[in-house]
């Protein structure tokens, strides 16, 4: 029998008559926050809790926090959200028959078992109880005269333990914590609460229920702490762990609140309400949103040394938007990107293009620009965009010849800087693919700048959302410094989105372009790298930074920053995408192998697949969106 009267929306009301009300707290992710500001936190929501009064029910269920107050909550940090449906929030559904047995019981096909805390640890980490398993805190403020009552009995209990021949270290401390706790209550920093802590264990079989609370009993034992499995009055106390049901307190101990504080699991890791899925060092899942409307830019900026897993990272991104219908161009320096393209069916660029295929000013002067060996005066440049702006009116020139030709006519000699490179060139129209590839070790150095600056307009051309990424190529366009700050700061506008891939950040803010580029990216990957504090770093994110490490081969870990956001995560590929995005020369070599051997019969994609399942037995495609 439930043992509510009424439930209307987030407001229950017990058979006894008690109302309360229901919400979900939406915590801080206080991993970005640096000591002072964590412990600021805890200090005001012990503040909070000193200010409450009467039952207070928090549920930590599947690494979200409710709360249940049969009174008034007001806390400084998170957001508090009506929440309706509470009992099926418990139950994990809506409709599911309980049954009880000796010391558990089943909802639905769910064996669970009810752990109370019996001993509590000594100590708690700040976020040591958001790793705990799903478990309902109760609490109730004691009466301060009460408090003080307590305390000093415990303190009298003990004060003879002060002159004691053979000291009693134990109780010595527990007089001075006593008397340190009685100053605390007696001038309203701190409060005496009645608190029980019950775990909700859950398994899918009474054998992995067994051995899930075995294996707690075990970790909590190495804390200093003291778990009871409920059995008599199980029905009965799981009665009370329901939400709308007033707490009776049979396993409650006596707790000061600056110790409740961190009873709360008031960390949360949190990136992004939805997106690409990548986990916390706590292992939990977060997500990242490349587009996300709050978002000053779209743009990113990877750095990190080599092998730290900027690639695979960049590879996974390139691949989540491909499968969101995203549009994509990669410049790829080195082949990181070759197997990813292949299999997502991208075109190869054709290594001949036609400058003109975009009859656009500012971007025709930029081409030149890249082409030429001096950096022309301000003056010239506004000659050079005259000079191409009323080339591009006279429409019967179609072909770059003849705009080179044109050119000529205006800057004398300018036509051989082209000499080297005019193999490259067509006047074919040149189709816009949803995804292109660009194999940057096919084009000679001279055609590397100019050759970036149309795959820049090719890419402005193509409709709704797209993601360019850029592979290390920043030093060739020094002299377009401009035109790709005005690029990366208006990409937004055209729902674009600029991946740059660097080796080091402070080498890369040592130039103009470089700390254009970084200015103008909203998102930061850092992978493992030596850095200094400085105006793009500041010490705190040094500090994690510094703690960034990858593991080869199980998972890349990189410090994620923004303006609201400074949170390390790990990226942990799957057998598939280990596959498409590694660049281990040993990975690559048995692959290019298999193709040679029993591959080059049948599709790539098959063939990547094929492999993948021989050297991962137990993974399967359906695994996966492959």
């Amino acid at each position: 029998m439930m043992p509510l009267f009424q439930v209307n929306g987030n407001e229950l009301t017990s058979l006894n008559g008690e109302v309360s009300s229901f919400f979900e707290i939406k915590q801080l992710d206080m991993e970005g926050l640096d000591n002072s500001s964590q412990e600021q936190v805890f200090i005001d929501l012990e503040s909070d809790l000193i200010n409450t009064d009467g039952i207070i029910k928090l549920y930590w269920l599947d690494q979200k926090l409710f709360l249940n107050c049969f009174s008034d909550v007001v806390l400084s940090h998170g957001n508090v959200v009506p929440k309706d449906r509470p009992i099926a929030t418990f139950l994990g559904r809506g409709d599911a028959q309980v049954h009880f047995y000796d010391n558990y019981l089943t909802c639905g096909t769910e064996f669970i078992r009810i752990v109370s805390m019996k001993d509590y640890p000594a100590n708690l980490g700040r976020f040591e109880v958001s790793k705990w398993l799903d478990f309902v805190l109760s609490f109730k403020k004691i009466p301060k005269l009460d408090a003080k009552s307590k305390i000093n009995f415990k303190r009298k209990l003990h004060f003879s333990a002060l002159f004691k021949g053979m000291r009693d270290l134990d109780s010595e401390n527990a007089y001075y914590q006593a008397e340190n706790l009685f100053d605390d209550v007696t001038t309203d920093n701190k409060a005496l609460f009645q608190a029980e802590v019950y775990f909700i264990l859950r398994g899918a079989t009474k054998e992995q229920l067994d051995k899930l609370t075995d294996k707690m009993i075990y970790d909590f034992k190495g804390k200093g702490a003291e778990l009871l499995v409920e059995e008599r009055g199980l029905s009965y106390l799981y009665q009370q762990l329901i939400p709308g049901v007033p707490t009776s307190f049979k396993r409650a101990v006596e707790i000061p609140s600056d110790y409740l504080s961190y009873l709360v699991p008031f960390h949360q890791d949190f990136v992004m309400e939805e997106g690409l899925e990548l986990k916390s060092r706590s292992d939990q899942s977060v997500w990242f949103d490349l587009f996300h409307s709050q978002a000053l830019n779209y743009n990113i900026l990877i750095t990190g040394s080599s092998g730290q897993g900027k690639s695979m990272m960049a590879g996974k991104l390139l691949r989540y938007e491909l499968n969101q219908g995203t549009k994509a161009m990669v410049l790829d320096l080195g082949n990181s990107f070759a197997k990813n393209a292949k299999f997502h069916d991208g075109v190869i660029l054709s290594q001949k293009f036609n400058p003109l295929q975009f009859r656009n000013t500012r971007y025709l002067k930029e081409f030149v620009l890249a082409v030429i060996e001096e950096k022309l005066p301000k003056k010239e440049e506004g000659r050079l965009f005259e000079v191409i702006e009323n080339i591009l009116k006279d429409q019967s020139i179609k072909s770059f010849s003849s705009f080179l030709v044109k050119l000529e006519n205006e800057f004398t000699g300018i036509k051989f800087y082209f000499k080297e490179i005019e193999d490259y060139f067509t006047d074919e129209t040149l189709p816009l693919n949803d995804f292109t590839y660009c194999d940057f070790g096919l084009y000679p150095e001279a055609m590397k700048a100019p050759l970036i600056i149309y795959l820049i307009e090719y890419f402005k051309n193509l409709k709704g959302k797209k993601v360019f990424i850029f592979d290390e190529c920043w030093h060739l366009l020094l002299k377009n410094a401009d035109y790709i700050a005005e690029c990366f700061r208006t990409f937004r506008k055209h729902q674009a989105s600029a991946v740059a891939i660097s080796q080091n950040l402070d080498d890369f803010s040592e130039s103009q372009l470089g700390r254009v580029i970084i200015q103008n990216t909203y998102f930061k990957f850092l992978f493992k790298q030596s850095l200094n504090a400085s105006e793009f770093l500041d010490t705190h994110a040094k500090s994690l930074l510094d703690s960034i490490h990858s593991k080869k081969g199980e998972y890349s870990e990189f410090l994620l920053l923004s303006e609201t956001i400074k949170k390390p995560v790990r990226f942990y590929p799957s057998p598939l995408e280990y596959q498409l995005f590694t660049s281990d020369r040993d990975d690559n070599n048995q692959f290019e192998y298999y193709l040679k051997e029993k591959g080059r019969f049948i599709p790539f994609k098959e063939a990547v697949i094929n492999f993948t399942q021989i050297k991962n037995p137990a993974w399967r495609q359906y695994d996966e969106n492959a």
